[in-house]
């Protein structure tokens, strides 16, 4: 992955301050003890390496659809695994050009900006290290383990080989029960169904659904390590409830009529027929104003008896590091993180 310039000129000038001093120095954001164990571990700390991502994701790519099933919202899943995808790549990019083996202490920040906005962010920051006497590798290894962590990790003969990952992203379309449970406006007052305590089964299956999914993926990423399992296990689930108002039927049969009386009265101009202008534009004033007094009634309505609907988008990541058995790998095979397995895929 092609790094920024701002990120060339900082490394090169570390090297040639090296150079110029004939004295090694490192940035690392290590605690005391975690750079002696790194250090007892056979390794050399050399330098900070971060890299980051905003990757957008398309209004109709991220809810096509929603608002009518429950699923996978999958454009936003695989912009959470490519965003990372990204991260990472320019965060060993960056090791690389310091002559790093590997890279310990990787802390993966992540956020999102609201499905109006769509806005995925994955920062990825850690210290990379060097072994004495060890060829020079292309990919660095990465892992989230500390300091403490690797030395144990090595002390009893294993290695890491890498960062796996599992994302899905899950909406729960909710249906007449849930709506009820949600809003306990009128009619749900009036059939005492939110009155009592029960499960919402729904929004558990959605969770239920998304942890699967996302754990599906990080079990074929360890496959393809070849890795004997993975520690250092990491689980971010978070939840947006999306409000909303549904429209009657009669509104959407209205909307139709004004494109279709909007393009009678553009088509009427242009051919020069003044009393069809005068007569779409008159129906195109009438069906306006009955839609607006009509969708303020409706939404008058709704907040009375019926209350909004409120669904669940589900986010459920999972991050750890793949091990393998006495194996110090001189060329680390990089997960396969681009690999996206659609909900409809068993």
């Amino acid at each position: 992955m092609e790094l920024f310039d701002i990120a060339h000129r900082r490394l090169d000038a570390q090297k040639r301050i090296d150079t110029k001093s004939k004295k090694s120095f490192f940035t690392s954001d290590l605690s005391t003890n975690e750079y002696l164990l790194t250090r007892q571990a056979g390794c050399e700390p050399i330098g900070l390496v971060m890299g980051t991502s905003f990757y957008k994701v398309g209004f109709f790519g991220y809810f096509r659809g929603y608002r009518s099933k429950t699923g996978e919202v999958e454009a936003l899943t695989h912009a959470q695994i490519t965003s990372r995808e990204l991260a990472i790549s320019r965060m060993q990019s960056e090791a690389v050009m310091l002559g790093a083996h590997g890279i310990i202490g990787v802390r993966i920040q992540r956020k999102t900006k609201g499905w109006n906005i769509g806005i995925v962010e994955f920062t990825a920051i850690g210290t990379a290290i060097r072994i004495p006497k060890h060829p020079p590798t292309e990919k660095p290894f990465t892992s989230n383990l500390s300091g403490q962590e690797f030395w144990q990790l090595r002390q009893a003969g294993y290695w890491p080989v890498g960062l796996v990952f599992g994302a899905c992203a899950y909406y729960v379309h909710s249906n007449r029960r849930t709506r009820t449970l949600m809003n306990p406006a009128f009619w749900g007052k009036l059939l005492s169904r939110s009155w009592r305590n029960q499960e919402m089964t729904q929004f558990t299956q959605g969770l239920q659904d998304a942890r699967e999914l996302a754990i599906m993926r990080l079990t074929s990423e360890i496959s393809e390590l070849d890795a004997i399992g993975v520690i250092g296990m990491q689980i971010d689930r978070r939840e947006e409830v999306i409000d909303y108002r549904p429209l009657p039927p009669v509104i959407y049969f209205m909307q139709l009529f004004i494109l279709g009386c909007s393009l009678a009265l553009v088509l009427a101009l242009i051919t020069n027929h003044m009393n069809l202008a005068i007569l779409f534009g008159t129906g195109l004033l009438i069906a306006t104003v009955i839609v607006y007094f009509f969708y303020e009634f409706f939404i008058r309505l709704s907040r009375e008896f019926i209350g909004p609907f409120r669904d669940i988008l589900t986010s459920f990541i999972v991050i750890g590091t793949a091990i393998v058995e006495e194996k110090t790998p001189s060329q680390n095979p990089i997960s396969q993180t681009m690999i996206f397995y659609p909900l409809s895929q068993p």
